[in-house]
């Protein structure tokens, strides 16, 4: 599969009834001949956010926080925020991706790695919808658990990660940061698809104040020991997260139905469908990685992947498939095709700007009967809306396949206040 999609390096790692099965291939660098070995670390991207969410689930366990607690009791940089909105963001919503919270804040300062700082960087934004009310995946959202972990222990997110979970699981800390004498960290790639070229090398795109979303990294068989962990099986478990606590994570969240990037939402981990049952897990990408780990709790399955390629995710599908005919049904979202035909009238309801941070759509009549979205990095697609209000995206401006979003009504008045795309909800601002 490395090579059907042009990925110089890749581990897989399969853990069944208590057998574990580790597999490693290419190198770490394209052009360089140092070995892809199962202590490689690739770069984890958002499930970074499973190992943020364990250790808030730890400092429940301990009651030193809870799911229910507003956030700015623990984060000073709220007070006085922008919108008042910010009072009734909970812990439960910043996990679960509910808080409405815009999905990318960046700092003016790249290297800046406060989450004091970030914290109050966030404070000066608006929320994109009342808290709890829809699912709306945040990066953002994430940084501040970071500064609520640095909060209540009195220790950077770093030092609290490693010292917390990874020593225990028995996992050799990697940041993507830094410091140096880590493990050998697996450059990242970028891949046309279909181009069996060679890859090219990228850095690594990320500011240090995402640290606690997206700035670990690891092996396979660190994901599956974190799996472990979550099953109940680790040696561990009972010490490192209390039963009441995994099962609490594991729960769909009410509102949290990740529509556009899996089939719901726990506190810190995503659902995923299979034809034996729900899989828990997370996904994760990085400029030239990917990340993947799954965990089936009525199997005592879990299954990790992580490659050094963007084509990364096309072999992660791949391996799903060709798991689900060996006899083990990986659980992935396939989100499903609209089952209503598509409108052609009352099109002007939906028009107007929508807006997430700095991202900012257009929707336009293109026709009598037809949408066009635009944005300012040059997408231009035509919309066919359902009556579910959902719809299909056909670009235009470049030859790919269609993909769905859908609108969100304000349950009180009925009018169209978000737009969804890949799992982010962008707020309404003008209409036309």
């Amino acid at each position: 599969m490395t090579h059907d999609h042009s990925v110089p390096g890749a581990q897989l790692t399969v853990c069944h009834a208590g057998s574990t099965l580790s597999a490693v291939s290419g190198v770490t660098r394209v052009g360089m001949t140092d070995p892809v070995t199962a202590e490689t670390a690739f770069a984890f991207g958002s499930v970074t956010k499973v190992f943020t969410a364990t250790l808030v689930a730890q400092l429940v366990s301990e009651g030193d926080l809870e799911w229910d607690d507003p956030v700015d009791e623990y984060v000073a940089e709220f007070d006085g925020a922008m919108d008042e909105a910010f009072s009734s963001v909970t812990l439960r919503n910043l996990l679960s991706h509910t808080a409405g919270l815009v999905a990318d804040h960046e700092l003016e300062d790249f290297d800046e790695a406060s989450l004091a700082r970030y914290a109050a960087g966030i404070a000066s934004t608006r929320i994109l919808h009342e808290p709890g009310h829809c699912f709306s995946y945040s990066n953002s959202g994430y940084n501040v658990l970071g500064r609520v972990i640095e909060a209540v222990t009195g220790m950077k997110w770093q030092a609290v990660l490693e010292n917390r979970l990874l020593r225990p699981l028995g996992i050799d800390p990697v940041f993507v940061h830094g410091p140096l004498g880590q493990r050998a960290l697996a450059d990242g790639h970028a891949v046309r698809p279909g181009d069996r070229r060679t890859a090219r090398p990228v850095g690594l795109f990320l500011p240090r104040s995402w640290a606690p979303a997206s700035g670990l990294a690891g092996s396979a068989d660190d994901l599956v020991a974190l799996a472990t962990l979550h099953l109940g099986s680790h040696p561990d478990s009972g010490a490192l997260l209390p039963a009441k606590q995994r099962t609490e994570m594991a729960a769909r969240t009410p509102g949290a139905d990740a529509f556009g990037m899996a089939d719901g939402w726990g506190l810190g981990l995503a659902h995923y469908a299979s034809p034996d049952g729900p899989w828990l897990g997370h996904d994760g990408t990085v400029d030239g990685g990917t990340a993947h780990v799954r965990w089936q709790p009525a199997g005592d399955t879990a299954v990790a992947l992580t490659t050094n390629a963007t084509t990364g995710t096309l072999m992660w599908s791949d391996l799903v498939g060709t798991l689900r005919e060996l006899g083990l049904p990986v659980g992935d979202y396939h989100p499903g095709a609209p089952g209503t035909p598509a409108l052609t009238s009352a099109l002007e309801g939906f028009t107007g700007d929508y807006r997430n941070g700095d991202t900012a759509f257009s929707v336009r009549l293109h026709r009598e009967d037809t949408l066009r979205l635009t944005d300012a990095t040059g997408l231009t697609a035509d919309l066919a809306l359902h009556d579910d209000l959902g719809f299909t995206a056909r670009r235009t401006d470049t030859d790919t396949a269609p993909y769905t979003g859908r609108f969100v009504t304000d349950p009180a008045t009925g009018d169209v206040t978000l737009m969804q795309l890949g799992g982010r909800s962008a707020r309404r601002t003008t209409t036309l």
